[in-house]
């Protein structure tokens, strides 16, 4: 309670009389977006929920990866058992990790055996831009995107060198380089190199006393672009992430992950007509054993194949029609300690999407639709209609409803000897009413939504009694989102809150490690060559288990702390402090134990500095 009213009362000192200084507080006729039908187009030109996040924002709170900006999103719950390389959920609107769609650079990254996308050990360094899109868009990506899409962009449009250096508590280090600019007269491209490495800290209240738990990660991106003509451009990237976790099971493990992707795309435009062809390759090699590495490793991979061609043609001003085709084949293998594989290790995916836009100012309209078939679970229709009004070029009111389903997994069909073939999808319907304001001092946003999921998948004994994955369940998640930014003289304010109620619609009891409610206020003030930021995060009680007996870990409120100083145009100095009043908290129970009192634990107060040079 005294670290609350203290946090209250730091949080004040950022927040003098409000609205003393009328400002702009988003520029968003500039702002431009990809997520909502996969073409660039201005974010007030779709009705789709969507924040997006520049990489002045990422360095203004001194992020140390795409979760820590996560974290203080609308809409966005995060899970993370550990530091930065162990397991890690993130809850949109209340649905699980899996039920969200993670591309980077465009490349869908959902593991084909777990379902969740890693994006953890991404280091904020690498980052350009993130769009994070809050509904369901199964009818514009498939499979997955029930909760939102979140997409990563590490293309960089800048002509920029430079290097980033950071150490800090818990033996952190970090060494990141980045470049980007033109090589040519019609040629682009980008390179980022990280490497970091901390020794971590007791994890969990079922770890040996003194024992840490660290991860090392090193992260490569590319990228090139070329202009081969008036019309026609080629784009290349790759993304390699090479680490190792550590984590705490019956005993001190060590998980191994070895991923890349390679993608080649070919563009062409003319007047109003764009088409691009998506060619993609993707691999996922984890190996878990003790980290004394005194077993063979338990080796899982998973590759994806992908292509991908989307047209989209602007009639005139008032309709636009986007088209595409999809196909992926997904192929796993289970080796090393692993003695016995899944019992189908491939399957396919062939997916057509139609989406129309038609602006009739003051109104509004779009719709979606699309069909997927796939080897494992058959065909699936999915659909969006949207519709909105514009009021006085300020406010923006629209209503929109949408289908949705999540994929079973390898891991939920065909684990040896508890994998269920006959799953079927997990299936959603949204309903969702927003209003969107738009002022010289202020932006914000208003959200009513529900959310109907069935079919969900969880464990239950079958018929001979064995326990194996199976469709028992079914939810219900209703909620508020409200976001605003404003300025009050020298200080930029984002605060956003949710207000949900996750539930198992069979018992009612609400959906385990979802808070009712979660709050976040950034505060970025600028002055000379100072910078500060204050980040509070707010998140209410949650159930630590599905059971009759699940107990409810308590609420906490964690504030960061960043400080940048710029010496020369081209030379910053930074420092920020993590969890600056040390509050002690539960993230989520740990099942690794046998008893029912052991948790994961948040990171206790830790301190960072570092210098990043420019040329």
């Amino acid at each position: 309670m005294k670290k609350t009213i203290l946090a209250t009362a730091i949080i004040s000192l950022y927040a003098p009389t409000l609205f003393a200084q009328e400002a702009d507080a988003t520029q968003t006729d500039e702002t431009m977006v990809v997520t909502a039908n996969r073409f660039e187009q201005p974010k007030t030109s779709t009705l789709a929920n969507i924040t997006v996040i520049e990489r002045e924002d990422i360095q203004a709170i001194q992020a140390d990866s795409a979760i820590d900006v996560l974290k203080t999103l609308p809409g966005v719950e995060v899970t993370q058992l550990g530091t930065k390389g162990n397991t890690t959920s993130i809850y949109l609107r209340g649905t699980a990790s899996a039920q969200t769609l993670i591309l980077v650079d465009g490349v869908r990254i959902n593991s084909p055996t777990s379902g969740g996308g890693s994006i953890g050990l991404i280091p904020a360094f690498a980052i350009e831009k993130i769009e994070v899109l809050r509904g369901p868009k199964a009818s514009v990506y498939g499979a997955d995107a029930v909760g939102g899409v979140i997409s990563i962009t590490t293309t960089s449009k800048d002509n920029v060198h430079e290097v980033s250096l950071t150490g800090g508590s818990n033996h952190y280090h970090s060494e990141g380089w980045r470049s980007a600019g033109e090589i040519s007269d019609s040629t682009r491209g980008s390179f980022v190199v990280n490497n970091e490495a901390s020794k971590g800290y007791g994890i969990s209240t079922y770890s040996p006393e003194g024992e840490d738990y660290g991860y090392k990660s090193q992260v490569v991106f590319g990228s090139l672009e070329h202009d081969i003509s008036d019309n026609w451009s080629a784009n290349f990237s790759g993304y390699n992430q090479n680490s190792s976790s550590e984590f705490q099971a019956t005993t001190k493990d060590e998980t191994a992950q070895d991923f890349y992707s390679l993608t080649g795309g070919l563009n062409y435009t003319i007047n109003d007509f764009q088409s691009s062809l998506q060619v993609s390759h993707s691999n996922d090699t984890q190996g878990t054993r003790d980290a004394a590495k005194t077993r063979a490793e338990a080796i899982l991979e998973a590759q994806r194949n992908t292509v991908s061609w989307i047209n989209s043609y602007n009639f005139n001003s008032l309709l636009n029609v986007t088209g595409g085709l999809d196909y992926y084949k997904e192929e796993v293998d289970r080796s090393g300690s692993n003695t016995t594989n899944y019992e189908k290790t491939d399957r396919d995916n062939r997916g057509i999407f139609a989406t129309s836009s038609l602006n009739l100012h003051p109104f509004i309209l779009e719709a979606s639709i699309r069909n997927d078939d796939d080897s494992s679970y058959g065909s699936n229709t999915t659909w969006n209609l949207a519709a909105g009004v514009t009021i006085a070029d300020t406010y923006t009111l629209s209503l929109s409803h949408g289908t949705a389903y999540r994929a079973p997994t390898f891991n939920d069909l065909y684990w040896p000897g508890s994998g269920n073939p006959d799953l079927k999808p997990e299936s959603s319907e949204s309903t969702e009413f927003t209003v969107q304001g738009y002022h010289s001092w202020a932006s914000w946003n208003i959200s009513l939504y529900n959310t109907d999921i069935k079919d969900m998948i969880a464990w239950a004994p079958n018929a001979s009694g064995q326990w194996q994955p199976a469709n028992i369940n079914k939810a219900q998640i209703k909620g508020i989102e409200a976001s605003i930014e404003f300025d009050t003289w020298l200080i930029h304010h984002t605060v956003s809150a949710d207000w949900k109620d996750p539930k198992n619609k069979e018992d009612g009891s609400q959906l385990v490690n979802r808070a009712k409610q979660n709050y976040s206020w950034i505060g970025t003030a600028n002055w000379q060559d100072v910078q500060t930021s204050l980040i509070a995060n707010y998140v209410g009680e949650r159930p630590d288990s599905s059971s009759a007996f699940a107990n409810m870990m308590d609420s906490y409120i964690t504030l960061d702390f960043a400080l940048k100083y710029s010496f020369t145009d081209n030379l910053d100095a930074r420092f920020k402090v993590n969890n600056l009043l040390d509050e002690d908290y539960e993230v989520a129970k740990d099942t690794n134990s046998f008893m029912t009192d052991e948790y994961f634990k948040g990171a206790e107060r830790s301190y960072y500095a570092g210098i990043d040079y420019r040329f």
